[in-house]
């Protein structure tokens, strides 16, 4: 039988499988023992419970708790994927026009593969003039990315050159009186101009940084056959080219 998932108004509802837990939720107050004040906190609790077949009476007790839609499969949905926030290489085969073949890499933050995959699709749909095939999806681990400023990007390319991505290896130690972690290390990945200019402008991101008792090795910087790297802005440092 083929899945079939839906939104539905709660009162076409019936028969249909819920695919996720409805949560009645309500205020309850509670006593701060230490001042006697009563706090109100905000509760929750399971209305009708994900897999569950819809019956007539479900229906109302979603309606009597102000439910307006649900989320609802034909079949029971059992399982439930964990999703969290990473990067993923994305690698494609393209068919050029030239009929040729190139292999592409492009880096995308998503919460699961297939919406890495469902991204970097769309945007090849929208913005490349080719036939492509995606080959491979990899989690990676990268605990900082950084790029340069657009501007300084857009001027350093004018004519045949072309910003690089690095990938930096950093063993990192820190003083004895520090709290902020374990020694280790941490991988970065950089946008540069050159290995050299890549080191540099990790230094100069990493002398910005509230943990100015780090010790950096660099134990290995590699080019990266990656296209483009997409992040939002707010999960990026940036640098510029002037600093360095």
């Amino acid at each position: 039988m083929e899945l079939i998932k839906r939104t539905l108004d709660v009162a076409d509802a019936k028969g249909w499988y819920l695919t996720q837990n409805e949560l009645r939720y309500f205020t309850e107050d509670f006593v701060d023992e230490a001042t006697g004040e009563v706090i109100p906190a905000e509760r929750s609790e399971t209305l009708i419970a994900k897999g569950v077949l819809l019956s007539e009476i479900d229906i109302q007790t979603l309606k009597d708790n102000n439910v307006k839609t649900v989320k609802v499969s034909n079949i029971p949905i059992l399982g439930c994927q964990e999703k969290h926030m990473n990067l993923w290489e994305t690698i494609l085969t393209v068919h050029l026009k030239s009929g040729k073949q190139k292999k592409r890499c492009y880096v995308v933050t998503a919460d699961s593969p297939s919406d890495a995959e469902k991204f970097i699709s769309e945007y090849f749909e929208v913005n490349i003039d080719a036939t492509f095939k995606l080959s491979k999806v990899n989690v990676l681990d990268y605990n900082k990315v950084i790029k340069m400023y657009e501007k300084d990007r857009e001027e350093y390319e004018k004519g045949s050159k072309h910003v690089k991505w690095y990938r930096c290896q950093i063993y990192e130690a820190y003083d004895d009186d520090s709290e902020s972690g374990n020694a280790g290390t941490r991988n970065v990945l950089i946008h540069a101009t050159s290995l050299e200019h890549a080191i540099d402008a990790i230094k100069l991101v990493n002398g910005r940084s509230e943990y100015e008792e780090i010790y950096n090795t660099f134990k290995m910087v590699q080019e990266m056959n990656i296209m483009e790297v997409f992040i939002p802005d707010e999960n990026v440092s940036y640098y510029s080219l002037n600093e360095i």
